[in-house]
């Protein structure tokens, strides 16, 4: 699919969040600037988040709340799912550092977890979804969607 703004990379990643249940570990693969945030935006809005959704570049991790209602017209009616984590492992330089995170406790069937650059260290979780963006030209993205 390809993109020419970030309201339709979001509108992408809205269609998506109504397809998820909890429990799934998604992977973005994408280079720097390319729109994983941008994506995770798109899915906390139509799981109902109204907290702004920023880059977890510096803070490694974070966490959201979705209400048991999302936005009317935004997507899921009721929600199974409770939490969203959105973690970027590019900055991780050791197993050790990663460990400290304990991912896998966060993978729970009330969660979404999002993964940004998951090969950075050695992610002991398999992606049940792969979201690879790929720049086109200044503002497109092609935006593929795997599941396994």
């Amino acid at each position: 699919m390809i993109t020419h703004n970030a309201a339709e990379t979001q509108a992408i990643a809205a269609d998506l969040a109504r397809t998820l249940h909890g429990g799934e570990v998604i992977a973005l693969i994408g280079d720097l600037g390319a729109g994983k945030t941008t994506f995770v935006q798109g899915l906390a809005l139509a799981l109902g988040v109204t907290d702004r959704v920023k880059s977890p570049t510096f803070s490694v991790m974070n966490e959201y709340r979705v209400p048991d209602r999302a936005r009317p017209g935004h997507g899921v009616v009721i929600n199974s799912i409770k939490r969203l984590i959105h973690v970027d492992l590019y900055r991780l330089q050791t197993d050790a550092e990663l460990s400290a995170l304990s991912l896998a406790d966060e993978r729970r069937a009330d969660t979404i977890l999002l993964i940004e650059w998951p090969n950075a260290v050695s992610v002991d979780l398999a992606p049940d979804i792969t979201v690879t963006i790929e720049h086109q030209g200044e503002d497109e993205r092609e935006i593929t969607i795997a599941t396994k």
